[in-house]
């Protein structure tokens, strides 16, 4: 046998080694990716029920969130309401200037009471 023959054989029996690795490592890769499938149909099947019942949940949110700006409209509504028949009744402002009358004629019945005991200790050291 020729050296030339010796190499062709060596030759192709690496090239079929090398078809049959190819192969079998295809084959691992395939699976592997069959795999990853699977898990991802798996992930888009859990996902689905999550996402629609974060859709519910998201509409029921918005919902209380308008009914809450309702409410908030109506309260604010009836606070103004109050606020300007206080303002336009008389008694708060004559309850206002009463309290000012009653400040000044505290403060005038502490220096009163300041003079008077002033007065009294001067009159028991006399």
């Amino acid at each position: 046998m020729a050296l030339i023959d010796i190499f062709l054989m060596v030759f192709i029996f690496s090239a079929s080694s090398l078809c049959i690795f190819s192969i079998i490592y295809m084959k691992r890769i395939f699976e592997q990716v069959e795999a990853i499938r699977k898990d991802i149909n798996r992930l888009v099947e859990n996902t689905i029920p999550l996402l629609s019942n974060l859709k519910d949940v998201t509409h029921r949110a918005n919902r209380i969130a308008t009914e809450v700006e309702e409410y908030w409209e109506k309260i604010d509504y009836s606070i103004r309401n109050l606020r300007e028949k206080i303002s336009n009744s008389g008694y708060w402002k004559k309850f206002y200037y009463a309290q000012i009358h009653i400040a000044v004629l505290i403060k005038s019945i502490r220096s009163i009471a300041k003079g008077l005991s002033v007065f009294w200790n001067e009159y028991k050291h006399i």
